[in-house]
């Protein structure tokens, strides 16, 4: 062999050129970097899960007022999802003492991926407390239940209304005598009576009993308040404790006490009284 063309040819290994050795190992690369992509391009298209079956109940709006015996209204909506069908019937918990509730429908019927909704109505009575209640709604349907969450706030109200009263006779020591109270409501509507107290606001004493000196004070009565039960309901207009049918025992009393002091001051005094009230408008 010509020493000359070995040494063109340092690179000669068992009879292989380098330049095959470099294809080889570009061919043996080729198929690791296509099974590289290929992984990759099935980790992004991953099988996505089914559905649950099921249903989705939503309350709108979340937060209703009212004054305390009138009533709100809400938006219940049922969603049918995984391809639930059939009836959802509906239902409310937590409500404040007195409210009552209404649906319109009361159930509704669903279809795979549809949506129905019902119209829910929270009545207050007079009564129920004033404050912010959260309540719950259900939705049950396929064995399947959802609920969702809403609040109510009951303002209360505060209507006017006027009481006064008359003494049914004279006073003297030792005796008591009933107030028939008066109630005049202007509002429209009947009012229950939560309710009313008397007070002796003075006592004026006759000129004659001035002029002597001769004292009379609030000390010298004693007052029981209306024992009846309440509420009772007071109508639109005037109303007596006697026209609503109230027994008189019931009724406010005044009594003059019969103490061991002279009590000449107290002979003809006018006694002045101040008349209030609580009540709630029906």
């Amino acid at each position: 062999m010509d020493p000359t063309q070995e040494r063109r040819s340092p690179f000669l290994r068992g009879g292989m050129p380098l330049r095959a050795v470099i294809l080889a190992v570009l061919v043996a690369l080729v198929p690791v970097t296509a099974l590289a992509a290929s992984n990759g391009q099935s980790n992004g298209q991953g099988t996505p899960g089914k559905e649950t079956k099921g249903i989705a109940v939503t309350l709108s709006p979340s937060s209703r007022s009212t004054d305390q015996g009138l009533a709100v209204t809400y938006t219940a909506s049922a969603t049918s999802k995984g391809g639930l069908a059939g009836p959802v019937t509906f239902g409310v918990v937590g409500l404040p003492a007195g409210a009552t509730a209404a649906w319109s429908p009361s159930s509704v019927n669903l279809t795979s991926g549809s949506t129905a909704q019902a119209t829910l109505t929270v009545t207050t009575a007079p009564s129920t407390p004033a404050g912010k209640t959260d309540f719950t709604i259900t939705g049950t349907g396929g064995g399947m239940q959802s609920t969702a969450s809403a609040q109510l706030n009951v303002q209360e109200v505060k209507r006017n209304f006027g009481v006064t009263g008359t003494v049914n006779g004279p006073l003297a020591p030792g005796t008591s005598q009933p107030i028939e109270l008066q109630i005049s409501n202007p509002i429209g509507k009947s009012i229950a009576v939560t309710n009313v107290s008397v007070a002796i606001s003075q006592v004026v004493r006759t000129p004659q009993a001035v002029a002597a000196n001769l004292p009379c004070t609030t000390a010298d009565y004693a007052l029981t308040q209306f024992s009846g039960t309440y509420p009772f309901t007071a109508p639109a207009g005037s109303s007596s404790l006697s026209g609503l049918g109230i027994a008189q025992s019931k009724w406010p009393h005044i009594r003059m006490l019969d103490t061991q002091l002279l009590q000449d001051g107290c002979k003809g005094a006018t006694l002045h009284f101040t008349y209030s009230g609580m009540g709630q408008g029906n």
